[in-house]
């Protein structure tokens, strides 16, 4: 009996099986997923949030950047190390020259001055040449006394050296009066000048000349030749009471001898004592415009050939 009853069974559902061939067969949804039993799922997720029992925030909708139109300024980021100091290159360093600059030196035709305390000296650096006389006219100024130097080489540092003779040195007048003082190199290069005061205080003024620079208040400037027991004489005007220098220097070995006289002939002054070859200075101080004659003569009545420099000072 149980054979029969399958057998109608399988009957019945192949005779329903060709009455309905094009038919598919229903396949059951499966049952949702439970708070407790949530399955992951394959499907593609929607816009819309799923709702769970914690719903998910709505994220607005990014807005779209455009490109910019100019590429932007980068900024370095900031870091820990200091910038860098940029290189400073020094200047290249020039060599040393014992040469003191043209600025530094006192030169022939230049004026200068200061004051001085008793005991204290100043110093000025000249460049000496051989055998050509450099004149060095110091006026000081109330009861000043001065006296003068000269030194071979660069002595600024200490205005009176120890054990040096000085080549020439000056100190004949009195307090007040100028002095005068004559250095004739016997080599080139440089040479140091002192003016020092002796005693009193107060202030001068310093006159460098030598016998072919041009300067202010030159009145005479210029070679000659004696002949045998002759003179030469120089008519020159003071300029009102400033002071008159005159200079002769022989050019061979003769012995000359200078003066200065007055418009009616009276011996003022005169200066030989330096022997042949020897410079020959002197000065008067007027008290008014005044006019002098200044003579060259050779002292044995012999020939001479000379320079000559006459100064009215200004």
């Amino acid at each position: 009996m149980k054979r029969i009853a399958l057998l109608l069974i399988l009957m019945s559902l192949m005779a329903g099986c060709d009455n309905t061939p094009d038919q598919p067969i229903a396949t059951p949804l499966p049952p949702a997923p439970t708070a407790d039993d949530e399955q992951p799922t394959t499907a593609e997720p929607s816009i819309a949030p799923t709702s769970t029992d914690a719903a998910l925030a709505t994220l607005p909708t990014s807005p779209t950047a455009e490109a910019p139109t100019e590429a932007p300024t980068l900024t370095p980021l900031p870091t820990d190390e200091p910038p860098a100091s940029p290189t400073i290159e020094a200047p290249p360093a020039e060599p040393p020259t014992s040469e003191p600059t043209a600025a530094s030196l006192f030169a022939p035709g230049q004026q200068a001055g200061a004051s001085l305390t008793a005991g204290n000296s100043l110093a000025y650096l000249i460049d000496g040449r051989r055998f050509q006389p450099i004149i060095l006219f110091v006026e000081p100024t109330n009861e000043l006394d001065v006296a003068l130097a000269a030194y071979v080489g660069d002595q600024t540092g200490q205005t009176t050296p120890e054990g040096i003779t000085p080549p020439a040195a000056a100190d004949n007048a009195l307090a007040g009066r100028p002095e005068i003082l004559v250095l004739s190199p016997e080599t080139d290069g440089l040479h140091t000048l002192v003016v020092r005061a002796v005693a009193g205080d107060g202030s001068f003024a310093a006159h460098l000349f030598d016998l072919t620079t041009p300067a202010p208040g030159v009145a005479v400037q210029q070679p000659d030749v004696l002949a045998a027991g002759a003179e030469m004489a120089y008519e020159v005007t003071s300029r009102g009471a400033r002071p008159l220098i005159a200079v002769a220097d022989p050019t061979d070995q003769a012995d000359i001898a200078l003066d200065i006289l007055s418009a009616d002939g009276t011996l003022l002054t005169t200066a030989n004592f330096s022997g042949p070859g020897g410079v020959e200075t002197a000065y008067v101080l007027p008290l008014g415009t005044t006019d002098y004659q200044v003579r060259v003569r050779e002292a044995n009545g012999g020939p001479a050939a000379f320079r000559i420099l006459v100064v009215t000072l200004e």
